[in-house]
């Protein structure tokens, strides 16, 4: 199954599309797919139990490959210890590839299954939580479970288990009828223990040409006593981004496209 979030972060939502899922409702999220590229500037503001606030601000160029397959890279523009550090996702069939690139250790990496649940630069979003907000993972099955209420709009409940590398052991997503957004995705570890949720407030759903996307969305983890909440400051669909973005030979040095703010 892929979740979709798409095209934000698309952040989208964390939704899922797999064959046991009804054609409806996998249409209805696919209609949320841009058609070839998105770029998404960000803000990433990371709370910690104490409550100190770190700001993170971030472009996310994603490219659709194929029918099956996109890359997404991300480039981070502060804070000025990490700037221009970078991370990207191939996707591939059963698991995609992961390379980050950080300007002290002058170098890129690539980021093995048992990391793939370590926080992104410090925020409450694993390399895995990425793959899955941006559509570009496909190690799940789902079930539909019964529609629910939730905050006055109707929902889809899927539920669905990542395989053994992922650092979640079932999730389940709240997925609005009307847009195709998750509202809500809890994601559960070991013993059916909840260890993150990711919320969006119906308040926040925008629609660009056609696509539906929350401009902010919370992550919350129960585990640490964190939280990180995404704001997407700009989305710009379809525009023209060069192969070489979405190159782990070229990772290091791919010149960043402007991005209108």
């Amino acid at each position: 199954m892929r979740l979709l979030l798409l095209p934000l972060l698309l952040t989208h939502s964390l939704v899922a599309v797999a064959a046991e899922i009804p054609a409806a409702i996998e249409a209805c999220m696919k209609e949320n797919l841009p058609k070839t590229t998105s770029i998404q500037s960000i803000e990433l503001r990371a709370r910690d139990r104490s409550h100190y606030e770190s700001v993170l601000q971030a472009d996310v160029f994603l490219k659709r490959i194929d029918d099956e397959n996109s890359r997404l890279m991300m480039y981070f523009r502060e804070p000025v210890d990490i700037r221009s550090a970078r991370f990207l996702i191939v996707q591939k069939q059963p698991a995609n590839d992961m390379y980050i690139y950080m300007p002290s250790l002058l170098k890129v990496r690539r980021i093995t299954s048992k990391k793939i649940s370590g926080s992104i630069m410090g925020t409450d979003f694993s390399y895995e939580d990425f793959e899955r907000l941006h559509g570009v993972l496909s190690d799940l099955r789902a079930r539909q479970l019964p529609d629910e209420v939730l905050n006055g709009r109707p929902v889809h409940v899927l539920e669905s288990q990542p395989d053994k590398h992922s650092g979640y052991t079932r999730i389940t997503s709240y997925i609005d009828k009307e847009s195709c957004i998750a509202l809500k995705t809890d994601f559960y570890e070991s013993r059916d223990v909840l260890r993150k949720q990711m919320t969006v407030d119906p308040e926040h759903l925008q629609n660009l040409e056609g696509i539906w996307y929350p401009d902010e969305l919370l992550m919350k983890d129960f585990r640490d006593k964190t939280e990180t909440r995404l704001k997407i400051t700009n989305l710009t669909l379809n525009a023209d981004l060069p192969d070489d973005l979405f190159d782990e030979t070229k990772l290091k040095q791919a010149e960043i496209p402007p991005v209108s703010d």
